[in-house]
């Protein structure tokens, strides 16, 4: 048993290794524009796959293709500062942050065209050995990963605690403007933060590819979460947080998969995640603004404050808000259901089937991440706990409609109010981490659950709506399920703006701007969280149960971080705290796509730029924030 808890944890220090140079660009970044870079992954896949492309294209030795790889991503790190943040930096905290996730898109999407979605194997070259050391073992690609990482680590803080410009870097992430009167070049310090994640993404990149002995373009945005985690783990802006970080993450995920189970591997860890923000949300070596890249802050207190999207409406005044009153959304139900009256295409019924499902799913974001100033990264988690249910109830129980879409409106409620407890506490980023560690457990128990859930598999034919109370009425063509989705969007979307409209949704909004106010000046903070939380996810359960009887199948992937991205981007495209806009960015941003199904390779592209474009054009949102 010591030899497996040993090479178990040294498995863990290499591959922690890895997170640990992906959390160093994230911190990197952090410290010195305040911002989440979700391109960070983009930067590590591209990293392997020039690596890979110089040994198998162009027939180089690996060390050279590596430099090269390290060379160009460390070039397009700097160009992403340029177009990511820079045309960005006067907009709302938000606006950057998507503006990343659109890179990371587009170029994704542009890896798999180029290599093709296929994994590919990666080429050693070496001939594998394994030492023993008693009864533990370790292999000479796990040496080479934790060598290069320490190297590279330390060659990182001695670049910032003896070089000028690491000093600057330093100065600045402590203090930003007293660095500018100094005369440190913050523009520059900038650009050189994202050049530094570049390299560091492109190395970990290279490192995987040996580790894992393959390339894949999906690989990025699964490492990023776990460097991000790391980061946070650490303390964000914290360089030796960020290693502690990056190798505790790695060892508790490998002491969980040799103890627990492989496919509890990731569950165990975010589980852990999320118990430890509890306790010291600042990170193991951070403190609650800034730490060891130079800045020091106060202890987090045990109520937080202002939330980081409190200036998306403390601008309001700068930007047009426009917004129909609550009866509007009854009114649009009511005209979206003479849709079956004109045209029996199911095609088009179906497209804006998903439409109104997915208008009530940024509705439900809006309300948590615009309303409560929670920026919530794992939404796609109560979406899956409404569609299982329903799933659940109708194909293992056969119950009929009325009894499981009201179960999977309430369980969602009680799962999303008892999932916003561990956030109490929690403000900005660590607040974002909570959410997004709650979406992946979500996603985790959907795949290991096996008795319930059936793991990958999910439910095939799912039982089409029946009820029972009105004489057996079954909705078995997509033109009489519209008619069930189009009245269940609009009562659902007419009563949350109701509520947004009342003293209840003042008191949500004074809590987003100020937490620790709202509470001096004796507003139940607590319980006001909780019925935000619970009315968002009844209404994304409510999405739920609709998407299992429109689509009839259901699986995991559906309900993935990906999805939850996906789902932040439309209310933020629509403008937070505006249900209007979320509702209507959520329903657009579903038919649009169905324009370019004939171009399906390049959709995604065309989906990256025109946020982008939307996010310059309109960085409050199509419709404003609220």
């Amino acid at each position: 048993m010591i030899e497996l808890f040993l090479s178990q944890v040294l498995n863990g220090l290499a591959i922690g290794q890895v997170y640990a140079l992906i959390a160093l660009g994230f911190s990197l970044v952090f410290g010195v524009s305040n911002l989440i870079n979700f391109a960070q992954g983009a930067l590590f896949m591209l990293g392997a796959f020039f690596a890979f492309s110089g040994v198998t294209w162009l027939g180089l030795p690996l060390p050279i293709a590596a430099v090269g790889a390290i060379a160009l991503v460390t070039v397009l790190g700097m160009l992403l500062e340029g177009v990511a943040l820079r045309p960005l930096e006067n907009g709302p905290y938000i606006a950057p942050v998507l503006s990343t996730l659109a890179i990371s898109i587009i170029v994704d999407q542009l890896a798999e065209i180029i290599w093709s979605p296929e994994g590919q194997a990666f080429p050693l070259p070496f001939e594998e050995v394994t030492f023993f050391i008693g009864g533990a073992y370790i292999t000479s690609t796990d040496i080479l990963i934790f060598v290069f990482g320490g190297l590279a680590a330390l060659a990182l803080t001695w670049f910032l605690t003896h070089s000028w410009m690491g000093r600057g870097v330093r100065a600045t992430a402590q203090d930003r403007d007293a660095a500018a009167q100094l005369g440190v070049r913050t523009d520059n310090v900038r650009r050189l933060a994202f050049a530094l994640a570049g390299t560091l993404g492109a190395l970990s990149g290279i490192l995987v590819a040996l580790y894992f002995k393959s390339v894949f373009p999906q690989m990025g945005m699964p490492f990023a979460l776990k460097g991000f985690a790391a980061a946070l783990l650490g303390g964000l802006t914290s360089i030796p947080g960020a290693v502690v970080g990056g190798l505790s993450l790695g060892i508790v995920e490998t002491l969980a998969s040799a103890y627990v189970g492989e496919g509890y591997r990731d569950l165990v860890a975010f589980s852990l995640l999320l118990v430890f923000l509890l306790f010291r949300p600042q990170g193991l070596l951070g403190d609650s603004r800034l730490s060891a890249l130079g800045g020091s802050g106060a202890a987090s207190g045990s109520m937080p404050s202002t939330s980081l999207l409190a200036s998306a409406s403390s601008q309001r005044a700068a930007h047009r808000i426009i917004e129909m009153p609550a009866w509007g959304f009854l009114a649009a139900g009511l005209a979206l259901a003479a849709l079956p009256l004109i045209t029996q295409s199911s095609y088009v019924l179906q497209a804006v089937v998903y439409g109104m499902i997915f208008a009530m799913l940024s509705a439900s974001v809006s309300l948590i991440s615009g309303s409560l100033g929670v920026l919530s990264v794992g939404h796609a988690a109560f979406y899956g706990v409404g569609a299982y249910t329903v799933a659940v109830l109708g194909h293992t129980y056969g119950l009929p409609a009325e009894v499981a879409l009201p179960a999977a409106i309430l369980l969602t409620a009680v799962v999303a109010a008892v999932a916003s407890l561990p956030l109490y506490k929690l403000s900005g980023h660590t607040a974002a981490l909570g959410t997004l560690a709650i979406g992946q457990i979500g996603f985790l128990v959907f795949m290991t659950w096996l008795s319930v859930t059936r793991g990958p598999m999910g439910f095939l034919n799912i039982p089409a709506p029946q009820f029972d109370l009105l004489g057996g009425l079954r909705l078995s063509a997509i033109g009489h399920k519209f008619w069930l989705v189009a009245l269940v969007a609009a009562v659902g979307l007419f009563l949350v703006q109701r509520l947004l409209d009342s003293e209840i949704g003042r008191a949500w909004r004074g809590i987003r701007e100020d937490r620790l106010a709202a509470h001096a000046a004796g507003l139940p903070v607590r319980r006001y969280m909780l019925m935000a939380f619970a009315v968002s996810g009844a209404l994304a359960g409510a999405a739920g149960g609709l998407f299992a009887y429109v689509q009839s199948v259901i699986s995991p992937d559906s309900f993935n971080v990906h999805a939850s991205l996906l789902l932040l981007t439309m209310a933020v495209l629509g403008g937070l705290g505006n249900l209007t806009g979320a509702a209507a960015a959520g329903f657009l941003l579903t038919i649009v796509p169905e324009l370019f199904r004939p171009f399906a390779e390049w959709r995604m592209i065309v989906y990256g730029v025109f946020l982008l474009m939307v996010l310059r054009m309109r960085p409050h949102g199509m419709l404003g924030a609220r």
